[in-house]
């Protein structure tokens, strides 16, 4: 019996190990699979294989919108891909989960902007210098903070109704220029962006200035040149050996930026530097951004706030008047030979307003003018401003190593046919409800969105709907014979000198 006993111990000693072993074994076995399955869910993102030198620019090649490429590329590598261009680790992002995951939910991982040496040259040296092309800081934080309140005027507030009141003032200057036409060829950008450019300096900086101000017209020029640079793609950007090839045109970007400089020191801060004096109170609201500016500087808020840095944060926002007007000379050109669209808007404004001009009052009112603007927006498909990785992260599933470029595909959400009825027609009315309000699909993204949103798309709405209003209201546009109206897509801007209109005056 002893020795029975004795023999039944080591045999639950030996199954107890056995057990254990086993137990030992499933952990293992267990742990290899969930760990097999979470390296399979972040393993690197697939792509096309990257030439010696050129990466994969090659395949960005014969497309009237380089992103048009991005969708055919998705068709073969899935959604979300990568690829390099030149020395640039890039990955392309398809599909609004996808698009959505990079602006909102881990937008802290994906809030750098690229280091093109083109972009540096307008801000010396610095891209931070910049509102658009910066990294985020708590310095970005703070100077969207200020802009906010005169960027985003909520209704029928004083900010509001000064902006409105300056449209109207706006509008009697250009309605007298475009009625002097008497129906022949007219180039109506320079007068639109003359226009929008005293709409933003008046609003902005209380300042406006006359047409025959030769320096405001080189800046609002070299303004508009800036705004078509930055518009455009360069292999130089991915290649960077190739940038001395493109010497000449860089001392041009540099002397675009320095007159700009100019003007703005002399014509606008230097006055309201001179009647800065100490008793000012920095309890009281502020006036205009200038003011907000010089009161931040002033009063060493912090985060600190150079007077280089402040400068740049007024020409951008300045400048934001080119992209308004190269939008509206493209609204105008896809509708010149719509004549039933021109007659939809305006007996909307006649409606609306009862013969009087179009003020921001009428917004509400006029749904299909606010269309108009929102079909051209989405048909020009201008790409959001490349994203960098700050860190590494996940997209969809895939790893993302820190720098790298981010491009979100948002063509495909403005011209993808599952999405969109016949995307490539000009149909305002897809934008409003059967209600008769404005609405905009969830998949429309061309601001971008969270924290490096457009900080100016409000003005664009605001501006662009006056000014179109009422130009409908007392024009109707046809075209000029022999002109080519087929309207640039994939960015904003034009050259200075390009499509000219025929105005004739309705009443």
């Amino acid at each position: 019996m002893e020795g029975n006993s004795v023999l039944l111990k080591e045999l639950l000693t030996v199954s107890a190990c056995s057990y254990s072993l086993l137990a030992a074994l499933v952990l293992v076995l267990v742990t290899a699979v969930l760990g097999g399955r979470g390296e399979k869910s972040r393993k690197a993102a697939p792509g096309p294989r990257a030439w010696p030198v050129l990466g994969s620019l090659h395949l960005m090649a014969g497309y009237r919108v380089p992103y048009q490429a991005f969708s055919t590329l998705a068709q073969r590598y899935g959604a979300v891909f990568g690829m390099q261009l030149g020395s640039v680790q890039c990955l392309v992002v398809n599909g609004l989960d996808n698009i959505r995951e990079v602006l909102m939910s881990k937008n802290n991982h994906f809030d750098g902007r690229p280091d093109f040496t083109r972009y540096k040259q307008l801000f010396a040296g610095d891209k931070d210098n910049s509102l658009a092309f910066c990294n985020w800081s708590d310095l970005q934080k703070t100077r969207r903070d200020m802009l906010q309140a005169h960027t985003f005027p909520r209704p029928f507030t004083s900010r509001y109704n000064q902006l409105d009141e300056i449209l109207s003032e706006e509008w009697s200057h250009l309605y007298v220029q475009l009625k002097s036409s008497n129906n022949s060829k007219m180039a109506l950008k320079p007068l639109i962006v003359q226009g929008c450019a005293n709409i933003f300096t008046s609003y902005f900086c209380s300042k406006r200035f006359d047409s025959d101000n030769v320096e405001f017209m080189r800046m609002v020029r070299n303004f508009d040149e800036v705004f078509y640079e930055v518009n455009q793609g360069y292999a130089a950007d991915f290649i960077p050996w190739l940038m001395p090839l493109l010497g000449k045109h860089l001392k041009r970007i540099a002397g675009w930026s320095h007159e700009i400089r100019e003007f703005m020191e002399k014509a606008i801060m230097k006055e309201r530097l001179e009647s800065l004096n100490n008793n000012m109170d920095m309890d009281a609201p502020s006036g205009d951004y200038v003011d907000s500016l010089i009161e931040h500087i002033h009063y060493h808020k912090q985060p600190t706030l150079t007077w280089e840095t402040a400068m740049f944060a007024l020409e951008d926002i300045i400048g934001g008047h080119s992209a308004v007007a190269n939008l509206l000379i493209k609204v105008l050109a896809f509708i010149v030979e719509r004549p039933d669209i021109q007659q939809k808007a305006f007996e909307e404004a006649e409606a609306a307003t009862g013969g009087r001009d179009v003020t921001l009052a009428d917004r509400t009112q006029m749904p299909y003018t606010e269309a108009i603007i929102l079909e051209a927006i989405r048909l020009i498909a201008s790409p959001i401003v490349p994203h960098v990785a700050n860190q590494d992260s996940v997209i969809a599933g895939y790893t993302v190593e820190k720098d790298t470029l981010i491009f979100l595909n948002n063509y495909s959400l403005s011209m993808d046919p599952a999405l969109w009825d016949e995307p490539d027609k000009f149909k305002p009315e897809r934008f409003i409800s059967a209600e008769g309000h404005v609405v905009k699909p969830e998949h429309f993204l061309p601001f971008g969105g969270g924290r490096r949103s457009c900080m100016g798309y409000k003005m664009v709405q605001l501006i662009g709907f006056s000014i179109l209003g009422s130009i409908l209201h007392r024009f109707s546009l046809s075209p000029v014979e022999g002109v080519d109206y087929q309207v640039p897509i994939g960015n904003l801007a034009l050259p200075y000198d390009t499509f000219n209109f025929k105005l004739e005056h309705r009443f």
